[in-house]
């Protein structure tokens, strides 16, 4: 595990993390057992691992959508989680709109149960959905768009409520190659505009050295950190450099 300097703050410290799941004949053990890790604030970390490594099981915790044993878990705010709050928001593969309701409609359904929400929502819709790229598209329901659409709408939801924390779970697998790059510029983008954490679940090496200012591999059972590379620098954004295709040789040789 890379040792976080005083200067990085952390948004997540994982203190000895153990998940296990309810089973007939008792608990089933996850691949995490007694973890140890900090997930720095403000950059976007991406996670990469075989299947059955944990990687999803550990979004969710940090999500808060599962708890932990007791004899550790997740600290956020120093704080540990005990379920899910308003400062973190998810955003799965499906990106689970509501079909009865416009783009306008999905953007804004969040906005109406928080206690801080903008007074003007009608205008915060708008400029989120000009931020990413939907203005045109404000009337339109779910079916009616692309796949790329539906997930910018999904984002621009996450958004809208101001979160401090952002987690993706392979958000783009089922996009094509163009609407994947498209869509990590806009990741890049708004972690730009807005200075959120993101924590993001991949099965695409590019994907997690193009979109990620730091890369994790979780390997073995249980769970440990193979490789933890910063992925930040022009040269992490060009696919042809020498520095990242060896990164990219370097994590290939350990999942694969």
């Amino acid at each position: 595990m890379e040792v976080v300097s005083e200067s990085h703050e952390s948004v997540f410290r994982l203190d000895n993390l153990t998940v296990n799941f309810p089973g007939q004949s008792g608990p089933v053990p996850s691949p995490l057992q007694g973890l140890n890790l900090d997930i720095r604030a403000n950059e976007i970390t991406t996670i990469l691992g075989a299947s059955g490594c944990g990687k999803s099981t550990l979004l969710r915790t940090l999500g808060g959508f599962v708890l932990p044993e007791d004899t550790g878990g997740v600290l956020y705010k120093k704080q540990f989680l005990t379920g899910p709050t308003t400062d973190i928001v998810m955003i799965f593969q499906e990106n689970n709109l509501y079909p009865w309701l416009t783009v306008k409609g999905n953007v804004g359904f969040g906005l109406r149960f928080r206690k801080n929400a903008p007074k003007d929502l009608n205008k915060s819709v708008a400029d989120m959905l000009s931020n990413v790229g939907l203005a045109d598209a404000a009337r339109a329901y779910p079916h009616q768009l692309s796949g790329g659409m539906r997930q910018r709408t999904a984002i621009a939801r996450a958004l809208i409520t101001r979160p401090q924390v952002l987690l993706l779970d392979e958000p783009f697998s089922a996009l094509d190659i163009s609407l994947k790059r498209r869509m990590h510029s806009l990741i890049h983008k708004l972690q730009d505009e807005t200075d959120i954490s993101m924590v993001m679940v991949t099965h695409d090496v590019e994907e997690a050295i193009t979109v990620g200012d730091r890369v994790l591999v979780l390997g073995g059972n249980p769970a440990g950190v193979l490789v933890d590379a910063d992925a930040r620098g022009p040269e992490m954004r060009d696919r042809y450099s020498k520095e990242y295709l060896n990164l990219q040789k370097e994590i290939e040789e350990v999942i694969f």
